[in-house]
């Protein structure tokens, strides 16, 4: 059995705090280079940001921005587990009332979430790789009120899956790459 690697907050109010991994082999967590390239790539969008983190693993992508001035995130993961230890990680650094978690398909709750919920300045989406739900995700993000029009989208894929221009109303900005790591980031058309 592989240990797994400890995963640390990179930066802002939690840098240096460990955060808990997620049993099994199932969750793969973003490398910190791509971690913290992510965050340093939302600079200008995190001060007070709603965030919308989709395929929320370790919820390390929604930390990391908390800690770097994100008022709140809404996390979503299919996987028991995946959810548990998102709390555990809430818990420890005593944020758990910033972020609602949700267990369950990403693709299905955005749905629900588009008849309650605000725009989100940030989206993420993570998904795991060669399995299609970048594809699908990214098209009902595209089609969706959850995207706020001065947000920002922001696509983990592994470098040979699909890579679109467009997707709906959401406009390729940059695409940034990371060994096997493609991020890629959109815009809403009209911005």
């Amino acid at each position: 059995m592989v240990k797994a690697k400890a995963i640390k907050v990179i930066g802002g109010q939690f840098r240096g705090r460990s955060l808990h991994s997620v049993p099994g082999e199932s969750t793969r967590p973003p490398l910190a280079r791509v971690r913290g390239a992510v965050a340093n790539i939302l600079a200008g969008y995190v001060d007070g940001a709603r965030v919308l983190d989709l395929f929320a693993g370790t919820g390390s992508y929604s930390i990391e921005l908390i800690s770097r001035g994100a008022l709140s995130a809404t996390c979503i993961d299919k996987n028991p587990k995946a959810v548990e230890t998102i709390r555990r990680n809430l818990i420890s650094l005593g944020i758990e009332s910033r972020v609602r978690l949700i267990t369950g398909d990403a693709t299905r709750v955005i749905g629900v979430l588009e008849k309650s919920e605000d725009p989100y300045q940030i989206i993420l989406v993570a998904p795991p790789y060669f399995t299609g739900l970048d594809e699908e995700t990214m098209d009902l993000l595209g089609r969706s009120p959850l995207v706020d029009p001065a947000g920002i989208v922001v696509l983990q894929q592994h470098r040979k899956e699909r890579h679109e221009e467009n997707w709906g109303s959401l406009a390729l900005n940059r695409t940034y790459s990371y060994g096997d790591t493609r991020i890629s980031t959109y815009l809403a058309a009209s911005a």
